[in-house]
């Protein structure tokens, strides 16, 4: 089949800083034992002599169900930290629960749980960020020449899957620092925009440091980097329980999922960034932390309308048909995973969780489009793979391989799915029409064949040959960046 030029990828939501800093570290995604992992954990640990953590990615849910931290132990004598395939939930050896203080005492958290036993110990799971980084803090920095050569390698992978524009959906203090000293070394290749993290217990704290960063960015004049959004976490995941449901978990009937914020903080919060020109970038699973979002953004349905890019929020796992007309009326923009909306282990563990009738009716990409809504596809990488085209034939087929599909009422056409991977993710980060006709033309790839006329084994089987920016070659080329083995905390 001849080769077939296209617009380049867009990834509405992921994290490269992350994911670069993951790919330091141990590789345990492949581990499908408990055997199987500790021995790649004491592999890793005699290998790298020096490091003084073990922190890798990704474990199974279904891997670490009724372990805890002492089947990590006997590996070796460093701290162990492994985050599950969800990223909010870490599994952590007694070692590193001693380094974080958390065997004498644990603290009350807001949004966060310190799972512990039927002697009030920690079990050595931890859920969401508030509990995650009692243990992630204690981690030794990364230098700032190996952040930059983290995000040089995260770079890499997104020009060599073809995508040349990201929502980096997750800013904490330093990170804005980082993505600058990567564009002031003339490194920054794809047009970034940062999303800085309100956080409900610290954000009007952090406001003076967030105008800070906006105002480093403003004065680097970079023209790939840019600050337009603002992160905000409604609720947790489905894996661990913590997304916010309007019924009660089927695990748990006195369970609702974990509610981040009080409704008149977020208010006030999303009116604060509204006021920096922040667009708000809302992570909502659950159906209730969409209900709860959509009622935020409708206060501000005018001011909104006035920022660069538009609302959005992130995931949409589980939207009530109430809430699905919502998202045009209001302009919001879904950001949907299209990767996850496929039966495997993620999924079928959610209905232990939820139930059966409620996991069928996930990813509703089919319904919202037909409302007039706009979705936009993203990653979430490293949660999962970033690569657009098997997203693609995953919103087409509702699998990631040949076979029958999951709830195929939902699917796009290939068609449709492009364009959401294109045109939609370019509006997400606030194209006009005519800036996203002109880019068309400069950020491009070329695919190995036509999607469009692929039949289903032949879309499976093709790839992208080649990258550009401002009608410039980037991907492949002859060097690429060589990236020394580290640890690499997140």
């Amino acid at each position: 089949m001849p080769a077939f030029r296209m617009p380049s990828f867009r990834d509405g939501h992921c994290h490269p800083l992350f994911a670069g800093r993951e790919a330091l570290g141990p590789n345990i995604s492949d581990c499908k034992t408990l055997l199987e992992l500790q021995a790649s954990l004491k592999l890793y640990s005699t290998e790298h002599a020096d490091v003084e953590w073990i922190d890798a990615s990704s474990y199974s849910q279904a891997l670490a169900e009724g372990r805890n931290r002492f089947d990590l132990d006997n590996i070796c004598d460093l701290p162990i930290v492994l985050h599950a395939e969800d990223h909010h939930t870490l599994w952590v050896n007694t070692e590193a629960l001693k380094r974080a203080g958390l065997l004498e005492h644990i603290p009350t958290l807001a949004n966060g749980i310190v799972d512990i036993d039927e002697f009030g110990n920690p079990t050595g799971i931890l859920r969401e960020w508030d509990a995650m980084r009692l243990v992630l803090d204690k981690i030794p920095a990364l230098s700032l020449d190996a952040e930059v050569e983290a995000l040089s390698m995260a770079q890499q992978k997104l020009l060599s899957l073809g995508i040349t524009q990201v929502q980096d959906a997750w800013i904490d203090p330093g990170m804005t620092e980082i993505y600058v000293e990567f564009a002031k070394r003339g490194l920054l290749q794809i047009r970034t925009d940062l999303a800085l993290r309100f956080d409900p217990q610290t954000w009007r704290d952090d406001l003076a440091y967030f105008k800070n960063c906006q105002q480093t960015v403003s004065d680097l004049g970079h023209a790939r980097l840019a600050i337009n959004a603002a992160k905000f976490f409604a609720d947790g995941v489905l894996g661990s329980a913590t997304a916010l449901l309007s019924q009660a978990y089927q695990s748990d009937s006195t369970n609702f999922g974990k509610q981040v914020w009080e409704p008149a903080e977020m208010q006030a919060a999303i009116d604060s960034a509204i006021s920096m020109g922040l667009a708000p970038h809302i992570h909502a699973i659950g159906d209730a932390a969409i209900n709860l979002s959509l009622n935020a953004l409708e206060s501000f349905k005018t001011n909104l309308r006035l920022l660069k890019n538009p609302p959005v929020i992130a995931h949409c796992e589980l939207i009530s048909d109430f809430d699905l007309a919502r998202f045009a009326d209001l302009g919001v923009v879904a950001n949907m995973q299209p990767l996850w909306a496929r039966k495997d282990d993620a999924v079928t563990s959610c209905a232990k969780q939820i139930g059966q009738d409620r996991v069928d009716s996930m990813y509703r990409m089919r319904s919202l489009l037909d409302t007039g809504a706009t979705i936009s596809f993203g990653s979430d990488w490293p949660v999962s793979d970033p690569n657009p085209l098997l997203g693609a034939y995953t919103a087409v087929y509702r699998a990631a391989e040949l076979g029958d599909g999951w709830s195929t009422q939902e699917s796009l056409t290939i068609q449709e799915a492009l364009e959401v991977y294109t045109f939609s993710a370019s509006q997400q980060v606030g194209q006009t029409p005519t800036q996203i006709e002109n880019l068309a033309d400069t950020d491009f790839i070329v695919l190995s064949a036509n999607p469009l006329t692929a039949s289903r084994q032949e879309l499976l089987d093709i790839c992208v040959r080649e990258t550009y920016i401002e009608g410039k070659l980037v991907w492949p080329v002859e060097a690429h960046v060589q990236i020394s083995r580290v640890h690499a905390p997140n």
